[in-house]
C-alpha cells in the first residue's frame, strides 16, 4: 500500500510541471503579445491612434451628444498629457460625428443625398421650407446672412437661397411681413468674416413673426413646429429669434429653456458675427395642430409625445379623464365680440342639471396666462366652444377628454383641419353641433330665406374668402337649441365613463 502511494505522489508531481510550463508559456505569449501592441501604438500620428482606439472599443456615434469614456486604450497611456489631448480629440471627433448625423435627419430624399455632399440642402415642402447646413457657418446678425463655407472647388459656384424662416408659407400676406434671411456662399471676398463669438451647437433660425397673438397659430405655427424640428437635439442649439416679439417669448417662457439651453438671440439687438458648427433655417411644419411620425426627423415622436412635453413644461398633474374630478368639470370657453352664446345662462343651467360642474372662461388676460389657464383645463373633462383660436386649448386636457366645437353657420373653411383631426391625434375625442340657421344671429338680420342664410356657399362664391369670413365670423352670434345641444353632451358623459351620473340619460 505504502509503495502503490508512493508512484501515485511521483504521477501527480509531473502532471503539476506539465501544467506549470503550459502557464508559463502562455504568459510568455501574452507578455509577447502586449509588447508588440504597444509599440505598434508608439509607431502611429494621433489621428491613428484615435481610429485604433474606436476599432478597439467599437465605440459608436450617439444622438444626444454625449460621447462615451475615454477608450481603455486611452485611459492606459502612461502620460497624462497624452491622456488629456486623446480624450479631447476623441469626445470632439463624437461630437461632430453626432452633429453631422442630426441635422442630415432634418431633410429627405435628394435633399439628404445634398447635404451630404455640399454641405447644404432645403426642403421645400408644401406648406413649409427648411434649410440645413451641416458645417460651419458664420452669421452676420446685423443683415441676417448666414454664410456658408466655401465650395471645395471653384467649378461648384456660389450659391445664394433666401428664406422667410416662418413654418407655414402658403399665406402671401403673412410672409410679406416675415423678415428675410439670406444664406449665401462666397469665394471671392477679400475681407472674410470675422467671429465675434464662437458656438460649439448649431443655430435654428426662425421668426416670431405672423399670426403670434393668436393662441391657434402659435402653436400651430410656431411651438409645435419648433419642437418636431429641435427636439432630437436635446437642446443643444442656439435659437436666433429674427421679427422678436417678447411678448410672445414671455408667454411661452417655459417651452423655451426645454428645447435650448442657451439664451435666446435676437438679431434686432445684436450686430455682431456669430459662428456655429452648422445651422437650420426655417422650422418644419406638418399639419393643422399635428404631427406626422413617419416625416419628423428620427421616427420616434409624436403628438402624444408632444402633449407628454407640455405636461411635463407646464407640470400638468392629470394625465388621463378618469383621473379628473367627479361629478364632471366641463370648460366653457365663452367668447366675448363674435360669435357668442346668445342664451349662455340658459346653456349653463342645463349643463349643470346633466350633472357638469361649469367654468367659464371669458377673460382674454386669464386665458393668455399659459402657465394657469393650461392647469384649469388639465382639470376638465369636457370643453366646449365655438369655432375659433380658443379651442386651440384641447393640447391641455388630460387623455380621453372631450372637445366640443359649436359650428357656426355657413362658414366651415377649414374646421375640420383645425379642430377635428387633431383631436384623436392627440388621444382626445371630438363632438361637434353643427347650428341651424334658426340658431344664428344672421336669420333675425336677414331673415331664414335670404341667400346669406339660405345659400351660405352664395357669399363665399360672390366676395370670396374676405367677405365669407366678415359675415360668418366676425358677425354672427349663436342661440343654441338646448334640447338638440342637450344630446351632444350626454354623449360626451358617455365617452367620459360618467354615464350613471346623468338622469334619464
Amino acid at each position: 500500500m505504502v509503495h502503490k502511494d508512493t508512484r501515485i505522489g511521483k504521477t501527480e508531481k509531473g502532471r503539476g510541471r506539465l501544467v506549470l510550463f503550459a502557464i508559463q508559456t502562455l504568459c510568455a505569449f501574452f507578455l509577447f503579445s502586449l509588447l508588440y501592441t504597444e509599440l505598434s501604438f508608439k509607431g502611429t500620428t494621433t489621428s491613428q491612434q484615435i481610429k485604433l482606439d474606436i476599432m478597439i472599443t467599437g465605440r459608436q456615434i450617439i444622438s444626444d451628444w454625449k460621447p462615451d469614456d475615454i477608450s481603455n486604450a486611452v485611459k492606459k497611456e502612461t502620460s497624462p498629457e497624452v491622456k488629456k489631448n486623446m480624450s479631447a480629440a476623441v469626445k470632439k471627433n463624437d461630437r461632430n460625428q453626432s452633429l453631422q448625423f442630426l441635422l442630415t435627419r432634418l431633410v429627405g430624399g435628394e435633399d439628404r443625398i445634398k447635404l451630404d455632399s455640399t454641405g447644404f440642402a432645403c426642403d421645400k415642402s408644401l406648406s413649409s421650407v427648411i434649410c440645413v447646413a451641416n458645417k460651419a457657418v458664420k452669421i452676420d446678425m446685423s443683415k441676417n446672412q448666414v454664410h456658408l463655407q466655401p465650395p471645395d472647388t471653384p467649378a461648384a459656384g456660389n450659391t445664394t437661397t433666401v428664406v422667410r424662416p416662418y413654418a407655414m408659407q402658403e399665406s402671401p400676406y403673412v410672409m410679406n411681413y416675415i423678415t428675410p434671411v439670406t444664406i449665401t456662399t462666397t469665394t471671392t471676398d477679400s475681407s472674410p468674416l470675422t467671429c465675434d463669438h464662437n458656438h460649439q451647437h448649431p443655430a435654428v433660425i426662425f421668426s416670431t413673426g405672423g399670426y403670434t397673438g393668436n393662441l391657434f397659430h402659435e402653436f400651430n405655427e410656431n411651438i409645435i413646429p419648433l419642437y418636431i424640428t429641435t427636439r432630437l437635439f436635446r437642446s443643444k442649439v442656439h435659437f436666433v429669434v429674427v421679427d422678436h416679439k417678447p411678448s410672445f417669448l414671455q408667454k411661452y417662457r417655459r417651452v423655451f429653456p426645454r428645447l435650448s439651453d442657451h439664451e435666446i438671440i435676437n438679431p434686432a439687438t445684436d450686430s455682431s458675427v456669430h459662428c456655429f458648427p452648422g445651422a437650420v433655417i426655417g422650422l418644419k411644419f406638418h399639419k393643422f395642430i399635428g404631427i406626422n411620425t413617419s416625416e419628423n426627423p428620427t421616427e420616434y415622436y409624436s403628438m402624444p409625445d408632444f402633449r407628454q412635453f407640455i405636461r411635463q413644461t407646464y407640470k400638468l398633474k392629470t394625465k388621463t379623464v378618469f383621473e379628473t374630478q367627479n361629478p364632471p368639470v366641463l370648460l366653457l370657453i365663452s367668447r366675448q365680440r363674435t360669435r357668442k352664446f346668445l342664451n349662455q345662462a340658459e346653456m349653463v343651467k342645463m349643463m349643470e342639471e346633466l350633472g357638469f360642474r361649469v367654468i367659464i372662461a371669458s377673460n382674454d388676460k386669464e386665458m393668455s396666462n399659459v402657465e394657469k389657464f393650461s392647469r384649469v383645463i388639465n382639470s376638465c373633462s369636457v370643453m366646449v366652444g365655438a369655432h375659433g383660436a380658443g379651442l386651440a386649448n384641447e393640447i391641455f386636457l388630460p387623455d380621453g377628454g372631450v372637445m366640443i366645437q359649436v359650428r357656426p353657420l355657413g362658414f366651415q373653411y377649414g374646421t375640420d383641419a383645425f379642430y377635428s383631426e387633431p383631436g384623436p391625434g392627440m388621444g382626445l375625442r371630438y363632438l361637434e353641433y353643427l347650428i341651424e340657421p334658426v340658431e344664428s344671429s344672421l336669420a333675425e338680420v336677414y331673415g331664414l330665406d335670404h341667400p346669406v342664410v339660405a345659400d351660405t356657399a352664395s357669399v363665399a362664391a360672390k366676395g370670396g374668402y374676405a367677405a365669407a369670413r366678415e359675415i360668418y365670423l366676425n358677425k354672427q352670434d349663436l342661440r343654441i337649441n338646448l334640447n338638440r345641444f342637450r344630446a351632444t353632451l350626454v354623449e360626451a358623459l358617455g365617452f367620459i365613463g360618467r354615464h350613471s351620473d346623468v338622469a334619464n340619460a
